[in-house]
């Protein structure tokens, strides 16, 4: 039975099944989040006295059966399952009796989902924060580690002046230090709970929504509720913008290692472990794991242009086409997530190769330091890179090591300045483990505690 099925009713087999397909695959991974905000809506229903303590107790003890049902992949959406509240309540109904029949009170399935998303969202930007900061850190080690290895520095393709492969890394470290504080705003817009708002316009009844979002852990209530619903595909698609900017930062990074790694360059090596080879050619070792992280950003960006399509010209209020915003979103969280994670194997990996670089840094190289050094010396800037440009067949030599030093300005090759990386690094740890600590310990107090002690422990997170 459907939750709204009446007497009698039935539904073309066909088109039910068009309804539902792929979203019960979905539905599925949002099970435990559809089980904390159940626990939460109960806990509130006892407070406000629509249910007694011991139907809290049945129902949570129900809840917790489910929870650990579906870790052990014993709980389980089939076909003829409508979605995985559906399936929820009608599991507590049967084995728990009439609490079941309680559980929905105050809610529809519109802010039930949105709640589950809410949490799926939180819990995965969380995994991304932490991730991302290990990249940084990697970023920044590599930096300092290579700080004053001379490379070639490039515009238009063509050698421009001298670089190292400390700025290089450093370009990097600060780019996704970036993308990282538009993380967090992407975070906080998404750390708002929408449960309670109902099909988007209330319910009357004395609904505690800010004891329901502490005990989930959000940060703050979505007030409003009609705009609980007109947010979604709005929330979701600032969140996909930002991480298609950190996919960004990772596209030009393998972009370069594709680029440097061929024996063009040979300026840097992958080790062995992350290469792949070919079904033709013996000879052949691929750097293809670089070739998929350029790809990704272009998966992601489909995906916000999905978001922003479905989501568009639609009137204020819940309208079906959103169920199609849940496979973007959730996939390009968990795609964002593993391509962090590989892009931090592969610059342990990456080996610079010094000799190759210093060999590259040809004497056409240094033209533009020659001429600020006719400056240096009280010659106007045009008058000497007019004298320069005539002798650029000249050999223009100078010491690679000594001429990085010399932009010792800040930012420059000589002065990158990494300490204020490591400093930024720290503090955004600190700030991340505060968040994550704030939300596993809501988590845990809902799973463990009395109803006392988790309004307690909620209210003081």
């Amino acid at each position: 039975m459907k939750l709204w099925q009446k007497n009698n009713q039935t539904m073309d087999s066909f088109i039910e099944s068009f309804e539902t397909k792929g979203d019960l695959v979905l539905d599925q991974q949002l099970t435990k989040y559809d089980v904390y905000g159940s626990i939460a809506q109960v806990k509130m229903l006892e407070k406000i006295g629509i249910v007694t303590k011991k139907e809290e107790e049945t129902a949570i003890t129900g809840l917790l059966e489910i929870l650990a049902l579906h870790k052990k992949g014993k709980f389980i959406l089939e076909q003829g399952d409508e979605d995985i509240h559906t399936k929820i309540e009608n599991f507590l109904t049967e084995k728990y009796g009439e609490v079941g029949k309680k559980i929905h009170t105050g809610r529809s399935r519109n802010d039930q989902v949105l709640t589950d998303l809410r949490l799926y969202t939180k819990e995965h930007l969380l995994f991304i924060w932490e991730e991302l900061l290990e990249l940084i850190s990697s970023f920044y080690a590599f930096s300092k580690q290579y700080e004053f290895v001379p490379m070639p520095g490039y515009t238009h393709m063509q050698k421009a002046m001298p670089s190292s492969v400390g700025m290089w890394g450093a370009s990097f470290t600060e780019s996704l230090l970036d993308s990282l504080y538009q993380l967090k705003t992407a975070h906080e817009l998404n750390d708002k709970s929408p449960l309670g708002s109902a099909a988007g316009y209330g319910a009357p009844l004395h609904l505690d929504r800010e004891y329901t979002a502490k005990l989930l852990g959000f940060e703050n209530v979505q007030i409003n509720s009609l705009y609980c619903q007109n947010s979604r595909g709005k929330i979701e698609s600032l969140i996909l913008a930002t991480l298609s900017t950190i996919l960004q930062d990772i596209n030009k990074f393998a972009t370069d290692v594709l680029l440097f790694t061929t024996a063009e360059f040979n300026y840097f090596t992958v080790s062995n472990d992350l290469c792949t080879g070919s079904s033709i050619m013996p000879q052949k070792g691929n750097v293809d794991l670089a070739e998929l992280l350029r790809s990704k950003v272009h998966i992601v960006t489909g995906n916000y242009l999905q978001i922003i399509g479905i989501s568009g010209n639609l009137p204020s209020g819940y309208n079906r086409d959103v169920q199609d915003t849940k496979k973007p979103l959730m996939e390009s969280l968990e795609l964002t997530l593993d391509c962090i994670r590989v892009a931090n194997i592969l610059i342990h990996k990456l080996h610079p190769q010094e000799d190759k670089m210093k060999q590259a840094l040809t004497p056409e190289i240094y033209a533009t330091h020659s001429v600020l050094q006719l400056v240096g010396q009280g010659m106007p800037f045009r008058e000497a890179y007019q004298i320069i440009k005539e002798k650029l067949d000249d050999n223009l030599t100078h010491n690679p090591e000594q001429t990085i030093k010399q932009s010792h300005h800040l930012g420059g090759t000589g002065n990158l300045s990494l300490g204020r990386y490591f400093a930024i690094v720290k503090h955004e740890k600190e700030r991340y483990n505060k968040e994550m600590g704030k939300f596993t310990a809501a988590i845990t107090s809902l799973l463990t505690c009395t109803q006392h002690e988790t309004e307690k422990l909620a209210i003081n997170c």
